[in-house]
């Protein structure tokens, strides 16, 4: 497997996140893992929350989805599952939504657009990890 940086998009201000992942291309499927630690205080620049990118880009027109968890650590307390998605009309350079699951109603799914980090004297900020396969452009 190969190494990746992935990076966050729609970020407000400074990306205080760190992030790791490993990927592998076979038979034209990039199969991957990407791993986001929320170190400092970020948000989202708008409701639609943050997307990450793809280590190479996917097939066009068809909407995608990959499995994704939320561990809170003690600046959430909990862990959340959700999904990735890239949107059917994405040009498929990057994942589009990072969704998890609602506090209020476990069924509904909420974008993820603020991870506190150090906020609020949080010592072990969020992890997002994000996995799947998907066929490349």
């Amino acid at each position: 497997m190969t190494n990746w940086t992935p990076k966050l998009t729609n970020v407000a201000g400074t990306d205080g996140t760190t992030a790791s992942g490993r990927y592998a291309v076979s038979n034209g499927v990039c199969t991957f893992t990407a791993m986001i630690v929320a170190r400092k205080e970020t948000k989202a620049a708008s409701g639609a929350g943050f997307g990450l990118t793809l280590p190479v880009p996917a097939a066009s027109g068809v909407r995608y989805t990959f499995q994704l968890e939320l561990d809170g650590r003690n600046a959430d307390n909990g862990v959340w599952t959700g999904e990735a998605h890239i949107f059917a009309g994405s040009d498929g350079t990057k994942i589009d939504r990072l969704r998890v699951t609602s506090g209020s109603n476990g069924a509904a799914l909420q974008n993820i657009d603020h991870f506190y980090g150090d906020a609020e004297g949080a010592a072990e900020a969020e992890i997002v990890t994000v996995t799947g396969s998907y066929p490349v452009a």
